[in-house]
């Protein structure tokens, strides 16, 4: 079983034995003045449950190592924190540019593992800069987290007060419609029953009186008939009730 520490790390025996094959939660580990830190990449939203561990090892005389790097300052460890950085700042852009609940669930998809992996990282940097208080980079460096710690909060909050509102601003918008569609509908209903009786009547008596108009100006006056019909129509129509505009 392979270990997550590189084999060329000449570190203490007791930080091996307590890792397994991946690198686990993000973490501090102390021991006869050597610092582990065990951190955890930017996540994949889509693959939130899969974490990829970098490990920093920061020796007795003050140099350091890292996974993935030959350097011996904490630069790495700074690259790692503005990965976060150029995370942030994308979502940022996304919450800018959102209107739609997919939109906002598009914020919040992101920013969760995101959320919960900075936090982590925060809390890591804090512990690691009580064990080391003389190092003043990283001090810097847990400062940074917990700006990014806030940071991605206020997004994560920004997100869900955003999806909040856009679901009661659909709710209210849907209320007004239906609020629309019952008064046309009542409207209707007065008129369907204000005729209903003398149309029942006539087609089951069959009733067709003589009305003079049957030779009358043929064909002229079934379509002065059929005008004035449809002029009742349009009269009928603009006494409905318009339709509310969306809310803004």
């Amino acid at each position: 079983m392979s270990s997550p520490i590189p084999p060329n790390w000449d570190l203490p025996a007791e930080f091996r034995e307590r890792f397994g094959s991946r690198a686990g939660r993000q973490r501090v580990m102390h021991a006869s003045g050597h610092l582990l830190i065990v951190l955890h990449a930017v996540p994949n939203p889509d693959e939130p449950d899969v974490r990829e561990g970098v490990l920093f090892w920061r020796k007795p005389d003050g140099t350091w190592r890292s996974t993935g790097s030959n350097s011996t300052t904490i630069a790495p460890l700074r690259a790692h924190l503005e990965s976060f950085d150029v995370v942030t700042d994308r979502l940022e852009e996304q919450v800018d540019r959102a209107k739609s609940a997919t939109d906002w669930f598009g914020v919040l998809h992101t920013a969760a593992p995101l959320m919960r992996t900075i936090r982590n990282l925060s809390k890591t940097l804090q512990e690691a800069r009580e064990l080391a208080k003389g190092d003043r980079e990283l001090i810097a460096m847990r400062d940074q987290a917990q700006e990014l710690e806030r940071t991605v909060e206020l997004l994560h909050a920004h997100g869900r007060d955003g999806l909040d509102f856009t679901a009661a601003k659909n709710a209210e918008d849907s209320a007004r419609a239906s609020q629309h569609v019952s008064d046309a509908g009542h409207r209707l209903n007065l008129i369907t029953a204000m005729f209903l009786p003398i149309t029942a009547l006539g087609s089951l008596l069959g009733i067709n009186l003589v009305h003079g108009f049957e030779r009358w100006h043929q064909p002229y006056t079934f379509w002065l008939v059929a005008i004035f019909a449809f002029a009742i129509g349009l009269a009928v129509r603009s006494t409905m009730p318009k339709p509310p505009p969306p809310s803004a």
